[in-house]
């Protein structure tokens, strides 16, 4: 049996040599090298707390992922992806040029020595910026509607103080921090725990994780109300200028939907505005005013748009002379034992003052001219009162005299 193992001992180990190598030679074609590259690896940043020592904090302008190519053999690089490596970026090691080196390894220390990995940049640029701090008051806001006939009131919130801190251009673009409380259909005191928001000027919320609040959620006390509809009273005081009148007062809305306390509410069944001033105008006037204004303590206004439009119309007045003829003027309590004459001066007649829609239907017999006879004394009876109609916005002033002969029968 040993004769026969060692016979052609030599062939023997030359077939073992030749299967060896094709053996290699089929390895490395089936598992040749090859380079693969792996985009957006997520960088993790490390010994940030160097930079918050410095009351300094950090956004970062390029490089929060990495790129690598990846070389080795297919039946290693083929399988690998973002997932198998691990970024890191040292904060605590940026350079003056506020770059941090961004350092790649794979997470199994089994491929570490049969890949090699080049960067396409492993270079992370940061932004600095000072670190601040400021108390920001936390408005409560509302969404849906109480049931009908009852309004939302006064808002309670505690805390009403949030203090956050950051970096100071995130700091600034804050505008408003709001508490959003949901109010559907409540109709009684509502207490809830409600989540903080941050506002910019535009109105749109800002998430940035550099910011950091002192708290997150509030308590919130919604007051409801019950709810009725009052009419609205607009009046002027004063007198516009010389030779003007008020043509008209406008204004909308003529009702208005408040709420308050039962006790309050039912105190008010309208409200009166009564303090505009037209003294000395020429001109129209147009104003809005809150109508919460014109409300007792603890009774609103309980709808979106708590003002009324007021416009005011300033004329200038329009004068008109008349002729009066004697024999048009009613004579009033004659005696039957007397006789009466009237007699006017030459150029005597009457100017109408008024508004000129008004005074465009005026004419001399509507002025319906009279004079009272009851107290004219027998003879000649000089500058004797002429009464005209009464016509509401219409003033009268008159030129020249009035003579009234009375003489026995």
């Amino acid at each position: 049996m040993k004769k026969k193992l060692l016979d052609n001992l030599g062939l023997k180990i030359i077939s073992v040599v030749v299967a060896i190598i094709f053996w290699l030679v089929v390895m490395n074609i089936s598992d040749y090298t090859m380079t693969v590259r792996i985009d957006n690896i997520p960088v993790q940043q490390i010994n940030g707390e160097v930079l918050a020592n410095l009351d300094q904090v950090y956004d970062i302008a390029s490089g929060d992922t990495v790129d690598i190519v990846v070389r080795g053999r297919r039946s290693i690089v083929s399988k690998l992806s973002k997932d198998d490596f691990v970024a890191v970026a040292d904060l605590s090691k940026m350079s003056i040029t506020n770059t941090v080196q961004i350092f790649v390894n794979p997470k199994s220390a089994s491929i570490s020595d049969d890949i090699s990995i080049t960067y396409v940049d492993n270079t992370m640029k940061l932004n600095l910026e000072e670190k601040v701090s400021a108390p920001f008051p936390i408005k409560a806001v509302t969404k849906g509607n109480p049931i009908d006939g009852y309004a939302v009131g006064d808002i309670e919130v505690k805390p009403n103080i949030v203090t956050i801190e950051g970096p100071k251009s995130a700091v600034d673009k804050i505008t408003e921090v709001r508490a959003t409380v949901n109010a559907d259909g409540i109709r009684s005191q509502y207490e809830v725990e409600c989540d903080i928001q941050l506002y910019d000027a535009y109105g749109e919320e800002i998430m940035n994780d550099k910011l950091s609040l002192s708290l997150s959620k509030v308590n919130i006390i919604v007051n409801v109300y019950p709810v009725k509809a009052v009419p609205i009273n607009v009046s002027v005081k004063g007198t516009p200028g010389d030779g003007y009148d008020i043509g008209g007062v406008v204004y909308q809305p003529q009702t208005v939907r408040i709420a308050g306390p039962t006790d309050k509410l039912s105190k008010v069944s309208s409200i009166d505005i009564n303090d505009i001033s037209v003294s000395g105008l020429t001109e129209n006037v147009e104003t809005m005013l809150n109508i919460n204004d014109y409300l007792p303590s603890g009774v609103f206004v309980a709808q979106d748009n708590p003002e009324v439009a007021i416009s005011i119309r300033i004329e200038k007045l329009e004068n008109v002379a008349f002729n009066i003829n004697p024999n048009d003027i009613n004579l009033i309590g004659k005696n039957n034992r007397y006789t009466y004459k009237v007699e006017l001066s030459d150029g005597y007649n009457v100017v109408v003052s008024g508004l000129s829609d008004v005074v465009k239907e005026i004419d001399a017999s509507s002025l319906k001219p009279s004079i009272d006879c009851s107290k004219l004394s027998v003879g000649i009876n000089n500058n004797v009162t002429l009464d005209l109609m009464s016509i509401d916005g219409i003033t009268y002033s008159f030129s020249g005299s009035v003579t009234v002969v009375v003489e026995e029968r």
